[in-house]
């Protein structure tokens, strides 16, 4: 008697004439052995319907039955409907099979005939009842699942006949539930797919996954994922096999889409003379193409796949260049990526590339592939297409055969770097095609200042050089840039209106032993610097301390290279503390190098050198795992702040190695804080705002170094959620002297934006008690 279950109480409701025989029924249940019953009488019909109605448990209903009530069939379905989940026993009094039938088809589970009670029959009868009840109930569920299933499902006996199929599998074919009823497994495929499963097949198969072609009600075929399994009786004997369906029509659509595009891909790249190339900026994967490959002389199984194989063919001298375009394009300080460089040949020779390309990004703007093409231009390198003039490749030439025709003969010759001022503001007030006006002309004054026979060359952007040779004296260079200040004080007419171009110009000269072109451009460069240091619009002579100042920042920054390996960097931990109490709030890390050297005498040479991001990111895991040790150790609740260069914090990847060192070190994020300056506000707000959210989201913080030195507006301090600010040393070292305190309104003021924008303000190099004292009094 499987329903009933042991030790449980079931309660039997009894409505009808039979109420007077409660206790009998309950003595005969008790009788039968088959479980614990408890009976409830109800007198007549309505009696038993207030008490169903008032709810508590009742497991089975004993109804007795009116032979002669016309409706008698509508009492038992009112009993039924009133008791959904018991199990409903009718009482008659005629053996009649046919009224039998006509109460089960009503909803009871079974009927007995009123006589004397046989306890044996009465329990087995409820038994039976309480089984067939739970049975249909469970059907009535499986089959409410099954068919609100947007999968189609189909049972089908072994000879492959249709015995229960839902709605989406019919709707998929065409055909209503009915329809498929009366159908084969075999009339829904194709005759050449259909093949019959054999006794030994179904003895033997167990679930099977595979992809059909099915054929609908109108003729048409679709495809279809097929999971089917063998139902089996009792004694492991097959029995039928059920099957769910689902149309793949989308996917495979989708993937004949995705075939054809990635042939008309491989079609394009194999017709283009371009190589393409596919950068995937979340794995730094990299795919190029056979013909980017060949460009450079080499087969197809020759050149990896990551990122690096196009950067190390890139010159040296070229590289730093076009990862910077490339790092600009994608903080989005650029509409494209594009430049002229060269690239290594196999054969050791170097290629002039023209490359571009543009990069993909997500809903939220960051940029998460980056793909374009590479063309070979070394047949054209030769003159810049814009103004006409040599490029740098033929200018370094052209130095190349001065330098040795100085070493034969000992004549001089001088280089001239020419840098024009504020040119920028040109572009962003009247257009690009207004700027490379502005340069054409440019191009045509500069070649006017000098003599037939000395090269004029445009590097790139608004960077010009000029190689006089054959020269007497240093004057003969100096008149020369005195000539292009006064060719360029001339206006000239962009958009109908006048713009007034002027020139930083550094000046080489061949009385120094130069053995590379690239040391005298070198020179040049540095020389043009101090100009623009100094205002722009004038000409400045590389020197010897200048030559010295330039070679030692060379060799810093080759230094650097190797100091991560040989382990000369080091990581000191400022503290931090809470002006009033003294109290300890937590440290700032800072890097050093060659003992004390501080940051600011070696990291912007990193910088330049293209090294900053490795040194910063071994910082990160550096001083958040100290912290981390040291929080496991002794508990405290302390912060760490880190500095972060402009370049760093808006990397796209920064966050994810934020979050790597964190998770490694088990430093919460809550308590990091990042160090920015005021340069990285000004950048692009969509950028900034962007990787600010990104570390938010990581729970650190941000905060404002040097404030008060740079030209952050109050706007753009407002515009992003700073956790704080620090003041600029040179403001707290003023506070040493002995003068009034009014005597700095502007650090009084400074002091009121941070307290009207809520934000903490920290100071640095507080290193008397006169400094304290003044900073509390503020």
């Amino acid at each position: 008697m499987p329903a009933v279950e042991s030790g449980r109480v079931y309660r039997v409701l009894l409505i009808g004439d039979e109420a007077s025989s409660a206790r009998v029924l309950q003595d005969a249940l008790a009788a039968s052995g088959g479980g614990h019953w408890r009976v409830e009488t109800a007198a007549d019909l309505g009696a038993g319907l207030a008490r169903l109605a008032r709810g508590g448990v009742v497991d089975a209903v004993l109804a007795g039955l009116d032979e002669k009530d016309p409706d008698r069939l509508d009492a038992v379905r009112t009993v039924c409907a009133a008791a959904p989940s018991a199990a409903v026993v009718v009482l008659t009094a005629a053996d009649d099979e046919e009224l039998g039938l006509a109460v089960l088809r009503a909803g009871a589970q079974d009927y007995l005939v009123k006589g004397p009670i046989q306890p044996e029959l009465l329990s087995r009868t409820l038994h039976h009842a309480l089984e067939r009840k739970r049975t249909t109930d469970t059907l009535l569920r499986l089959e409410k699942a099954v068919g609100t299933m947007q999968l189609g499902v189909t049972i089908t006996d072994v000879q492959g006949h249709v015995v229960y199929t839902n709605a989406a599998e019919a709707a998929m074919h065409g055909y209503t539930v009915d329809e498929m009823l009366r159908m084969d497994a075999r009339d829904l495929s194709p005759p050449a797919n259909w093949k019959p499963l054999s006794p030994e097949d179904l003895g033997s198969l167990r679930r099977w996954k595979r992809e059909r072609v099915r054929l609908r009600k109108d003729g048409s075929s679709f495809p279809v994922q097929l999971m089917s399994d063998v139902i089996r009786d009792a004694g492991g004997q097959p029995m039928g096999i059920v099957t769910t369906c689902e149309d793949i029509s989308e996917r495979w659509e989708a993937e004949e889409a995705l075939r054809e595009s990635e042939e008309r891909y491989a079609l394009a790249a194999q017709g283009t003379n371009d190589g393409l190339w596919d950068w995937n900026l979340r794995t730094g994967r990299a795919y190029f193409s056979p013909r980017w490959k060949a460009m450079l002389g080499h087969a197809e199984d020759e050149v990896g796949a990551t990122i690096e194989e196009w950067f190390r063919r890139i010159h040296a001298e070229d590289r730093g260049r076009v990862q910077r375009k490339i790092e600009d394009h994608l903080q989005g300080r650029s509409l494209r990526f594009e430049d002229e460089h060269r690239m290594k040949h196999k054969d050791g020779s170097y290629r002039w590339v023209l490359s571009r390309g543009f990069a993909s990004r997500s809903y939220h703007g960051r940029p998460y592939r980056m793909a374009g093409g590479q063309t070979d231009v070394t047949d054209r390198r030769a003159y810049d297409p814009l103004t006409g003039l040599p490029n740098r490749a033929l200018f370094a030439e052209r130095l190349e055969d001065a330098l040795a025709r100085n070493r034969r003969r000992k004549g001089q010759f001088a280089v001239l770097f020419v840098d024009l001022d504020h040119f920028k503001a040109v572009n962003d007030t009247f257009g690009h095609v207004a700027g490379d006006h502005l340069l054409v002309e440019v191009a045509r004054r500069l070649e006017a200042s000098v003599r037939p026979g000395d090269t004029v060359a445009r590097f790139a952007g608004d960077e010009f050089a000029i190689l006089l040779e054959r020269i007497q004296e240093v004057a003969d260079a100096t008149g020369v840039a005195d000539r292009i200040q006064n060719a360029l004080a001339a206006p000239v007419v962009v958009n109908d209106q006048e713009a007034l171009p002027s020139a930083s110009v550094g000046v080489a000269l061949s009385l120094t032993e130069y053995a590379r072109p690239e040391d005298v451009l070198r020179d040049a460069d540095a020389a043009m610097y101090r100009a623009k240091q100094e205002g722009g619009a004038r000409w400045e002579i590389c020197d010897e301390a200048m030559r010295e100042r330039v070679a030692s920042r060379a060799r810093m920054q080759q230094d650097l290279r190797n100091a991560l390996e040989l382990g000369e960097l080091a990581v000191h931990y400022q503290p931090m503390a809470q002006l009033a109490s003294g109290e300890l709030r937590g440290f700032e890390a800072v890097v050093r190098w060659r003992g004390l050297l501080l940051p600011l005498d070696f990291l912007a040479a990193a910088e330049e050198a293209g090294g900053i991001a490795r040194i910063e990111a071994w910082l990160l895991r550096e001083a958040c795992g100290q912290a981390g040790r040291w929080r496991a150790r002794y508990g405290l609740p302390f912060r760490l702040s880190i500095n972060v260069s402009t370049a760093q914090f808006l990397r796209p990847q920064f966050a994810a190695e934020v979050r790597a060192a964190l998770d490694e070190s088990g430093f919460p994020g809550s308590a990091l804080t990042f160090e920015v300056t005021e340069d990285t506000l000004l950048r692009d707000p969509a950028t900034v705002g962007t990787a600010f959210a990104a570390v938010s989201a990581l729970g650190a913080g941000v905060v404002l170094d040097r404030f008060g030195s740079g030209q952050a507006s109050a706007a753009a301090v407002r515009r992003f959620r700073l956790r704080g600010v620090k003041l600029d040393p040179a403001l707290v070292a003023d506070l040493d002297g002995e003068d009034d305190l009014d005597r700095d309104p502007f650090l009084r003021a400074l002091l009121g934006l941070a307290t009207a924008l809520e934000l903490p303000v920290a100071a640095v190099g507080v290193e008397s008690e006169t400094q304290r004292k003044r900073l509390q009094a503020l």
